[in-house]
């Protein structure tokens, strides 16, 4: 230490930080910079309130109270705080920039390697750079306030000082009557006060001319102020609203005002609101007044009675749910009430260029801001704003106009004589077109439509969005539809939240299915053809949830031909209706379902009522009992088979769906299953035991020979877990990033047996196993993969179904499998955790993780096809880096020809630059293939991102299909072009999408990997 001491360099960078912190406390002005050294540490900011608005480029923060900024060791508080954060971006710079001004009790802390110096003064302005994040930890975060706070406005004026010192700072006084914290106090009810500030660095001076006859005074500032107006309240058929306080700034106003006394300035003195307040104003207005910002070239306003008229004007005003500001520009705006306007020749749009590159323009129009108090939904009484005691309103804004044109650059591309709408909803009648074309489905023409918008729907029903969609589809047809969605405090008069969607897309269609390599020219089973699906979830009084859906489809290629995903990853779409109430651990459900898809295999439940009831303690939690007892009425209805000759030729209904004699089942039964399990958990030293029993008693009303059937089973095993781990502190390596590592593993085994009276080849499948989609899969795997009339016993998914152990779950989804069988199941969790991050802020991770199981068939012939070993599996993840993740799992079947898959890859993640994923896939078995799969996307720059994807079987398939985008960032739109190759369908495809960047909610926004912000949301880009 002594050597550390007398250390040259260490002396030099100790006395460096003391004279910046010398230079400044000798003058307030002076900016003291934190080293570069820190610039690798981010900067975390924390206050408990907080004001935020952006200006240009910057975000500013106005904090109160205690506010504290952290970078590595270093650290700077004060009570008062102003912030301008300019954050970096992946493109114009990598490096966040804080300018800070602290106020009150200051003290600044910089530590550096061995070098610290601290500072304790009463204001204090430096800056702060990372190459990190820019945190801020604020519970509450306000907009901006109506008046900038005192304490802004000093800042502002250091802040200018320090960029040019030739411009001298501002003398700043602070009016009587001004809070020290630059919040506004509330004011006596009925009174409002008048307060002028110098707009520049010229003094405000009044020109007054009273009229002692009248009592009117009339006063004449010309030389540029900013006068902000508090208290102000407007009459509404709910009562006196405030509308809070009034900011405006002009070159020259003229205000008149009546009082006997020459009217205060200065703030020091409050008026009365029914007395006359006028102005008029002229040059480089800027009218402020709640969220709403008013530009003009001349205007009028009536303060007490919320009326005017602006030349010129330009209206920025927030809308909820959206990111960015709606801009409104028109020659002539009058204010008709207090938040009523009228204009003529407008144009309406999101961007701030001043020749925007899409419009809408109307010949009149009238806009409404409807205020209505804030209400708490747990309590029902109104709610406030903490920092300034005043009620906080929500905003409903409408607006009507005729004669719309819809511009991009100066091309009219649409017009519509009438339009209303609420202005939440930011687009203007088109939402989104898409142009593609391909081999299966011709030239498309796919667009989106606002409805409430086109139908001139002003007041729509809160919590609702409507959308139609009108495409064409050359080699198809004309298709169209719609999509309603709701969320809402009440549906159709019953309370509750409810929320839900109804969708519907159709087609005439004139074409034939293209499905895959061997299912190409498919007649269609109907000429129209459509997808009806909805879905409803409410809770009901007494905390009874409501359920209901409907799932209609034309015919069974619909749905895989036109809507691809639905079919292949989403739920099946059924139709039935179910209330559900959960008490504690146990709930109860009565259900009714029903068939409207006859192509499907499906069971109606005419009805169905389940009771469960989990984790119930029993003799003072030394056992403890899960049931599940189900009772219904079941019609069990199989698959009607393919009209279209080449489709029947594949078809096979599945072993569960005929009868012994290999007719289609159409079967109708009551049912009644209950099942129950004891559990004995106990410690044996470091060992969890759990010696269960399970059983149950069943009866169906029909089999698939017709006859009535009873079944009882039972189950007894021993479940134990042990857990394990190894703490060592002393490995740290900078290459791998790895500080220490904890070695957490769990070892889990069980042993069960399982005695069954009935076969489970007895009964068809009321409760399926498997989506629409897979079964569909599973009636070609005879013609196209095995040889023989059915499907091997072992590729059956029921006897899958019972090595996995589902007989022995309480909550099993299909209450038919059950079957004996003896297993030891042996499984292992294990987490390699270190820690990463700066010394303030590091953080734990799973750096390496790896589960694994294995199941023991002590029966082998019987249970798993010959094999004593069977159903192992894996999956490993590494965590290389904070953005790089190497992966791969694994599962495997032991009998001749039993599934085998290994998946590797790695993944590269970037953002916002974008990610990397390279993957193999080796599947062996029945079915065999090795899939190289690729993907990648990538902003190449401000303005274009580029997406990619290819799969290729590296066996016999060959090339199975490619996908490539590349998405233009304009200031207007979203413009994304591209094509695609499916091998699989010999197609073909090439689209072109244009999307409007002022929509709240984007699909095009997400492109390469990183979110692309509303058009104007950041100002001018």
């Amino acid at each position: 230490m002594a050597d550390e001491a007398h250390d040259p360099k260490t002396c030099l960078r100790s006395l460096g930080v003391v004279l910046a912190m010398l230079l400044a406390s000798s003058s307030a002005v002076a900016q003291v910079d934190l080293p570069d050294a820190t610039e690798s540490e981010p900067i975390v900011i924390t206050a408990p309130t907080a004001h935020r608005w952006t200006e240009g480029s910057y975000e500013v923060w106005v904090f109160s109270g205690n506010c504290r900024i952290e970078q590595g060791l270093s650290f700077a508080q004060s009570r008062e705080a102003v912030l301008w954060i300019d954050r970096a971006t992946a493109f114009d710079s990598p490096r966040s920039k804080v300018i800070a001004y602290l106020e009150g009790d200051v003290t600044v802390d910089v530590r550096r390697e061995k070098a610290r110096a601290r500072l304790i003064e009463t204001r204090w302005m430096g800056r702060f750079f990372t190459l990190a994040a820019v945190e801020v930890h604020v519970p509450q975060v306000s907009g901006p306030p109506p008046s900038p706070p005192p304490v802004y406005q000093r800042a502002d004026a250091y802040r200018k000082a320090s960029i040019d010192p030739a411009v001298q700072r501002t003398q700043y006084q602070e009016p009587p009557g001004t809070a020290a914290s630059g919040m506004t106090e509330a004011l006596p009810p009925g009174t409002r006060r008048i307060r002028a500030f110098q707009r520049s660095d010229v003094p405000v001076q009044v020109q007054w001319f009273p009229d002692r006859q009248t009592n009117q005074w009339v006063a004449v500032i010309d030389g540029g102020v900013n006068v902000v107006i508090d208290g102000v309240m407007v009459d509404t058929s709910r009562g006196p609203l405030p509308l809070g306080s009034l900011d405006i700034s002009t070159d020259r106003l003229v205000l008149w005002t009546a009082g006997v006394e020459e009217p205060d300035l200065t703030g020091g003195k409050l008026q009365s609101q029914d007395v006359p307040l006028e102005l008029y104003l002229e040059g480089n207005i800027v009218f402020r007044q709640d969220e709403r910002i008013i530009y003009a070239d001349r205007m009028y306003y009536d303060v007490r009675n919320q009326v005017g008229t602006v030349l010129g004007a330009e209206l920025l005003t927030p809308i909820p749910e959206y990111e960015g500001l709606l801009r409104f520009r028109s020659e002539l705006l009058q204010q008709l009430g207090p938040n009523r306007f009228f204009a003529q020749n407008a144009f309406v749009t999101s961007s701030r260029m001043g020749q925007p590159g899409y419009r809408l323009e109307v010949g009149s129009a009238t806009f409404e801001d409807q205020t209505v108090p804030r209400i708490d939904p747990l309590t029902g009484t109104p709610q406030f704003d903490p920092g300034t005691g005043e009620p906080l309103v929500d905003h409903h804004r409408l607006a009507t106009a005729r004669n719309n044109v819809l511009f991009l650059d100066d091309v009219p591309v649409f017009y519509w004589p009438y339009l209303a709408t609420d202005l939440r909803d930011s687009s203007y009648y088109l939402r989104r077109i898409r142009l593609r074309t391909d081999n299966i489905f011709g030239f498309q023409v796919i667009t989106n439509w606002s409805a409430y918008q086109l139908f001139g729907i002003r007041n729509r029903p809160a919590g609702t969005d409507w959308d139609l969609s009108l495409d064409y589809l050359s080699e198809r047809g004309f298709g169209h539809g719609t999509d309603f969605t709701y969320d809402r405090d009440e549906f159709l008069g019953m309370a509750g939240r409810a929320q839900g969607m109804i969708d519907y897309w159709g087609i005439d269609d004139h074409g034939f299915d293209t499905l895959g390599q061997d299912r190409k020219d498919i007649p269609l089973e109907k000429d129209y053809r459509f997808r009806l699906f909805a879905q409803h979830r409410q809770m009901l009084e007494g905390d009874v949830q409501l359920s209901g859906e409907v799932g209609w489809i034309s015919d069974r290629n619909f749905l895989e031909q036109y809507f691809e995903r639905e079919w292949d990853e989403l739920k099946d779409q059924s139709t039935g209706l179910e209330l559900k109430k959960l008490v504690d651990h146990a709930s109860w459900n009565l259900a009714v379902d029903g068939r409207l898809n006859s192509f499907f295999a499906e069971t109606n439940w005419l009805p169905r009522f389940d009771h469960f009831l989990l984790g119930e303690s029993l003799l003072n939690d030394v056992l403890t009992w899960h049931e599940h007892t189900s009772l219904g009425f079941a019609q069990f209805k199989t698959a009607r088979p393919p009209e279209a000759p080449a489709e029947l030729a594949r078809f096979r209904f599945l072993p569960w769906e005929v009868s012994p004699g290999g007719l289609p089942l159409d079967t109708q039964s009551e049912r009644l299953v209950t099942r129950h399990e004891l559990d004995w958990p106990f410690q044996l030293g470091p060992v969890k035991v759990v010696p269960y029993a399970l059983g149950e008693l069943a009866h169906w009303g029909e089999d698939r020979a017709g006859d009535d059937l009873q079944r009882a089973y039972g189950q007894v095993g021993m479940r134990a877990s042990l857990p394990a781990w190894r703490v060592d502190p002393t490995v740290d390596s900078a290459l791998w990033n790895v500080h220490g590592l904890a070695h957490k593993v769990v070892f889990d085994a069980e042993f069960a047996l399982t005695d069954v009276t009935q076969n489970l080849d007895q009964l068809p499948l009321y409760d399926p196993l498997d989506d629409n989609s897979i079964e569909a899969f599973r009636r070609r795997f005879v013609p196209n993969t095995f040889p023989g009339p059915m499907i091997p016993p072992q590729f059956d998914e029921r006897a899958y179904a019972v090595r996995t152990g589902m007989a022995g779950w309480v909550t099993a989804p299909s209450m038919e499998i059950a079957e004996d069988l003896m297993v030891f199941r042996l499984g292992m969790r294990n987490r390699w955790q270190t820690k990463r991050g700066g010394p303030l802020h590091q953080r734990i991770i799973d750096w390496i993780t790896l589960d694994t199981n294995l199941v023991l068939f002590p029966k082998p012939d019987r249970d798993n096809f010959g094999e004593v070993l069977g159903l192992a599996d894996y999956d490993v993840r590494w965590q290389v880096g904070d953005r790089l993740a190497l992966l791969s799992s694994g599962a495997f079947d032991f009998f001749h020809d039993g599934q085998r898959v290994i998946t590797v890859g790695g993944f590269l993640d970037r953002p916002p630059r974008g990610a990397l994923y390279l993957g193999l896939r080796m599947l062996e078995g029945p079915i065999d293939n090795w899939i190289l799969a690729m993907s990648y996307s990538y902003r190449m720059s401000p303005k274009w991102v580029s997406s990619f994807g290819m799969s290729v079987d590296l066996k016999d398939q060959g090339n199975i299909g490619q996908n490539l985008s590349i998405t233009r960032v304009g200031e207007s739109f979203l413009v994304s072009a591209g094509f695609n190759v499916d091998s699989g369908r010999d197609s073909v495809g090439a689209h072109l999408s244009i999307e409007p960047r002022f929509l709240p909610r984007t699909r095009l926004g997400q492109a390469g990997g990183a979110r692309i912000p509303i058009a104007g949301s950041s100002g001018l880009e």
